[in-house]
């Protein structure tokens, strides 16, 4: 499977969680790297993006030689990467594409807001081919126009986004909580579907989406129908949330174990 996304100094999100959550599953992970990103546990502090001849270089290499079964993409640092990607996947070289549409910028914050609106515009060139799409209720905003807020909200911003492309898109809840619940919004075949887990506590949540988002594309390439994918990739995320809850890791927000350290003993 082949992962494009940033790179995570600290370990924790972006690139490496992808290519952790790839070993935990057993599958081999490619990658390709859009951004170096100077981050710990407390946030980012810069972001060093590739030039878009370097993000294309790579994934040429990578679909000119690797049996590609599926792809995920995560962080695009600007909108001229998300457009190299797109144009990939127009010419059918993407395959069972899973989309997590972040929408994280470096920079001055002043400029945050344009910036996330550009990155916003350049996805939509890229959602239309996607399989699935996974925005938490941040992006879904960004990427609607419009303050995604109740599970009613999610399941209508999912189904707008379905409609520019998407077969299935998740709108994740993040830290929306419902009856001890958490709760995302799957749109599939024409309606929504909501999605309860108990919700977890734990200030270890980093690199939650990103697995999620590549535990679905690993799941496709296993046989898995998409909304089976989800489900599987949901449960997954929760137990890795609850098995990092005891972690200390940095001062801020740590992450999390897809690997089930937690339960083993080691000598």
């Amino acid at each position: 499977m082949l992962t494009v996304g940033a790179s995570d100094s600290s370990g924790g999100s972006g690139i490496q969680a992808d290519l952790r959550t790839l070993a935990a599953m057993r599958m081999h992970g490619a990658s390709v790297v859009t951004a170096v990103v100077s981050r710990n546990t407390r946030g980012t502090t810069d972001v060093y993006p590739q030039p878009t001849t370097v993000v294309s270089g790579q994934l040429g290499s990578v679909l000119d030689d690797l049996p590609v079964a599926a792809v995920k993409t995560g962080m695009f640092p600007n909108p001229d990467t998300a457009i190299a990607v797109a144009a990939r996947a127009r010419s059918g070289a993407l395959p069972n594409l899973v989309v997590d549409p972040v929408l994280t910028t470096g920079g001055d914050p002043r400029a945050a807001g344009a910036s996330r609106r550009g990155l916003a515009a350049a996805l939509e060139r890229l959602l239309p081919h996607a399989l699935v799409a996974t925005p938490n209720r941040e992006e879904a905003s960004l990427l609607v126009g419009w303050e995604v807020v109740t599970p009613d909200d999610m399941a209508k911003a999912a189904a707008q986004l379905a409609a520019g492309g998407p077969r299935y898109v998740v709108v994740t809840g993040g830290d929306f909580v419902a009856a001890g619940d958490a709760i995302d919004v799957l749109w599939a075949d024409g309606a929504a579907r909501l999605l309860h887990s108990p919700r977890v506590s734990s200030r270890n949540t980093d690199g939650s989406g990103a697995t999620f988002a590549t535990a679905v594309a690993a799941r496709l390439t296993l046989g898995d129908d998409p909304a089976e994918a989800v489900a599987w990739s949901k449960g997954f995320v929760g137990r890795a949330i609850s098995d990092a809850a005891d972690w200390r890791i940095g001062a801020g927000t740590g992450p999390i174990d897809q690997f089930g350290w937690s339960a083993l003993t080691l000598r």
